[in-house]
């Protein structure tokens, strides 16, 4: 079962050459712009996180000749290469903010000032060009360097197959049991973490980009009891049919399947709201 569902998550999630997914290593070494070195406010689930990763690895990656615009429609600030790993806020008139952590050197670090034409790497691997001449923030974990791109690309640029909310729902139309153990392969692959606070309750979660908010709440969360995931909570738009739909606070949406008790659905609305709340 476990092999299968490696299998269905390759062929649904991402239907792109094999040795892609493993190219940038994103799900697990690449920092955010927002540096969990320099965070310092509290998570929602109120843990750790290592200084060497990311806390949200979203893992959304773009199309070949992807360029990052200063604005919508705005100066070329760099060229990416295909499949690069980005970090993505929510598209607007069909422009996405993004933002890519690039490698740099201890010297670009002191002085980081980026020339037009250099050539830069995301995690080892050849990323793309820059375009102009551009200073950036910098960052370091006391282990590696980098530098943040941000800016501003076409959603179209945006490879959907890699946004997580468009990856659930394909997966979810290949495993309709909804078993916490047949939704491994998904957490695995996008990395969500996991934490049983609000019990009886188990949640896989990510956090938003962090592009818009230095503090990022929630994007996804798996919600499951009993070993069956009971519903799906989002602050992006997301359709699963034959679902039902019910706000929460904060702009929280969550989407109890069918079959889900009234009173565990009031239980667990009421444990969410009452901590999303009283986090910062």
């Amino acid at each position: 079962m476990k092999n299968f569902c490696y299998l269905a998550l390759a062929m649904v999630l991402f239907a792109c050459h094999s040795d892609k997914h493993s190219r940038f290593g994103n799900e697990t070494e690449t920092e955010t712009s927002t540096g969990t070195a320099n965070k310092t406010k509290k998570k929602p689930a109120g843990k750790k996180v290592a200084a060497s990763v990311g806390a949200a690895i979203i893992g959304e990656r773009v199309s070949p000749g992807t360029v990052i615009r200063s604005g919508p429609k705005g100066d070329v600030i760099a060229t990416l290469a295909d499949y690069i790993p980005v970090h993505c806020a929510p598209a607007k008139d069909g422009w996405c903010p993004v933002s890519v952590d690039i490698d740099i050197s201890a010297a670009e670090y002191t002085k980081p000032l980026f020339r037009k034409g250099r050539k830069f790497k995301v995690n080892g691997v050849d990323a793309g060009v820059l375009e102009k001449d551009i200073r950036l923030p910098v960052a370091t974990n006391g282990e590696k360097m980098w530098a943040n791109l941000s800016g501003y690309t076409e959603k179209k640029n945006i490879r959907g197959g890699t946004v997580i909310e468009t990856a659930l729902v394909n997966y979810l139309r290949e495993h309709k049991e909804h078993r916490e153990e047949d939704m491994q392969a998904f957490i695995s692959n996008f990395k969500l973490e996991e934490d049983k606070t609000l019990r009886p309750y188990t949640l896989y979660f990510n956090y938003e980009s962090g592009i818009d908010d230095p503090s990022p709440l929630y994007r996804i969360v798996l919600v499951c009891q009993g070993k069956q995931l009971i519903g799906v909570v989002h602050s992006r738009p997301l359709q699963l049919p034959g679902a039902t739909t019910r706000r929460l606070q904060r702009n929280f949406t969550i989407h109890y399947f069918n079959g889900i008790e009234k009173s565990l659905q009031e239980d667990f609305a009421g444990k969410f709201n009452k901590f999303i709340v009283s986090v910062d």
